[in-house]
């Protein structure tokens, strides 16, 4: 009787060292699996953030390039000419870009950067747009004044009209222009985070 019962113990005994073998083998292969899917996570993550530092960054150098060429083009020839006209169209084609994209801002972790980053393109989009919005609205009023018959008390009311259009616009590309130079801050924080360098001026 008490060999059997021994015997039972010790049957138990090696069941439970095996149930107990089965059960750390499951924590640790489901412990392993989380810590594979954190690890996962986290470089899915850095990985992200590093493509839409590197988005960014190509956008604002792009940006700033294309703004740049319009404004050294301003220094030969018609200032307001058809060619400036068509490089800051260009310029803002590419902040039309990044409005597409800027849902990827989230990608980027530091929150002062994003704040950075979208208040540095908000403050050189809109200026740009009123840029080329004051250019054509001055071309047509010159047109105006070329083309129609009106009297002298109507046509110095028109230049008046062009002349505040036109400080609108001088002041809207001092803002812009104002941005791009802050740029420079924004694309070496940027750099830090894509692992490239950006060619803030061509």
């Amino acid at each position: 009787m008490g060999e059997i019962m021994r015997g039972s113990i010790f049957d138990f005994i090696g069941n439970l060292d095996t149930l107990l073998a089965v059960l750390l083998g499951a924590l640790l292969a489901t412990g392993g699996s989380l810590l594979a899917e954190i690890i996962q996570d986290r470089l899915g993550r850095k990985r992200r953030q590093r493509d839409a530092a590197r988005f960014f960054g190509e956008i604002i150098t792009s940006m700033g390039h294309i703004f740049d060429l319009a404004c050294d083009s301003q220094k030969i020839g018609d200032r307001w000419g058809r060619y400036s006209q068509v490089l800051f169209e260009t310029a803002s084609q590419e902040a039309a870009v990044y409005e597409r994209n800027r849902e990827r801002l989230f990608d980027v972790g530091d929150m002062k950067l994003r704040f950075a980053i979208h208040n540095n393109m908000l403050r050189t989009i809109s200026p740009l747009a009123n840029v080329i919005e004051h250019t054509k609205h001055i071309e047509q009023l010159e047109t105006k004044l070329d083309e129609d018959v009106m009297s002298e008390t109507a046509r110095n009311a028109l230049k008046e009209r062009i002349a505040r259009l036109d400080a609108f616009r001088e002041g809207s590309l001092a803002s812009a222009q104002s941005q791009r130079e802050k740029a420079s801050d924004v694309l070496g924080r940027l750099e830090a985070l894509a692992g490239v360098k950006f060619d803030a001026r061509y």
